[in-house]
């Protein structure tokens, strides 16, 4: 295989990302009460809501004065209980008031934004992996797949994640890529010596209609069969290389130093993946936008893969008529 490219495409940045997503989520911070108040019972540090807006994650770590009294939320445990972080007196349908700091939902410095976003992350994988945008799609190449060990026309070899199958035992090596999820391609050739040029062309395998026959085993292996999270095919009597073409994913984003400086790897995503993660960040949360920006993150991504789409129709391809087939093996002229 060839090596990557040496530069680093320009991606947009994490800071990019969380910034839009504060953008997109403005209207739904705006319509939280900022200083919400109420009556409550209160019990030591014990506090039970009466009335006013129910407690939510936004009352953690909120400063709350209890009938005049400044305290300050520890943990809210449900809707109607909380636990501050001071005892209080026992006190009953006593008034309350909470400010809850808005401009910090979504701060980069909250511990909950890139998980957040990178559930964001995953989501616009699968989207655009449905759609079959190239950059989740990779290959790589297994060379000297080992020979099958029993010529049993039943038996079959298999590989996977974490080891190969050669017939009788399971050895630890060849192994699937690690960015490995589905086959979409795989061809094969056989193998020559370790420092020796190999000029056999690689030939197409098929995927098994219904299953792997039970022929004899030959030179190649011709089938292929992904079950149970493993490539199975027939084995070989001969050594064989492999080249694989396949759905892959990316890693989960990871804060390198600043979210300034932390890539998103797929170009022109920021729009789509910042309408997802506010999506996933309301709809637990009983927002009523998140249908609404996931449809907006849909409709981001179909401009990403439309303009895929353009480049490949660029490309003319034209099937032979059926009735020039096999003339110039045949030497059929009927000119």
């Amino acid at each position: 295989m060839p090596l990557p490219p040496p530069n680093a495409a320009p991606y947009d940045t994490l800071e990019t990302v969380t910034s839009l997503t504060r953008t997109i989520l403005a209207d739904y911070i705006q319509g939280l009460v900022p200083n919400p108040q109420g009556v409550a019972n209160v019990n030591g540090v014990n506090v039970t809501w009466v009335s006013g807006p129910q407690f939510s994650i936004y009352f953690n770590g909120a400063p709350f004065v209890i009938n005049g009294v400044p305290y300050q939320v520890f943990q809210v445990t449900g809707p109607t209980t909380l636990l501050l972080t001071a005892a209080a007196p026992l006190q009953n349908g006593v008034p309350w008031v909470a400010t809850i700091e808005t401009g910090e939902i979504f701060a980069d410095s909250q511990a909950y934004v890139l998980p957040t976003v990178n559930l964001g992350w995953r989501k616009l994988q699968k989207k655009l992996t449905d759609k079959g945008h190239p950059r989740l799609e990779a290959e790589a190449d297994i060379l000297q797949l080992p020979v099958t060990t029993n010529l049993d026309p039943i038996s079959q070899q298999w590989i996977s994640w974490s080891g190969f199958f050669d017939g009788t035992n399971v050895q630890n090596t060849p192994t699937l890529p690690g960015d490995f999820i589905a086959p979409l391609r795989i061809w094969e050739r056989p193998s020559v010596s370790v420092g020796t040029p190999n000029f056999n062309r690689l030939l197409p395998m098929s995927p098994a209609p219904d299953a792997l026959r039970s022929n004899q085993k030959g030179s190649w292996n011709r089938y292929w069969d992904w079950r149970n999270d493993a490539l199975y095919f027939r084995g070989a009597i001969v050594l064989t290389d492999w080249r694989l073409r396949y759905s892959s994913y990316l890693p989960d984003l990871v804060n390198a130093s600043t979210f300034a400086t932390t890539p998103v790897p797929i170009l022109r995503s920021a729009e789509a993946l910042a309408y997802y993660a506010a999506a996933e960040f309301v709809n637990p949360r009983g927002g009523v936008l998140g249908t609404t920006f996931e449809a907006k993150g849909d409709m981001a991504i179909d401009q990403i893969t439309n303009a895929f789409a353009k480049l490949q129709q660029r490309a003319s391809f034209s099937r032979r008529a059926w009735g020039m087939r096999g003339r110039r093996r045949s030497g059929l002229n009927f000119l």
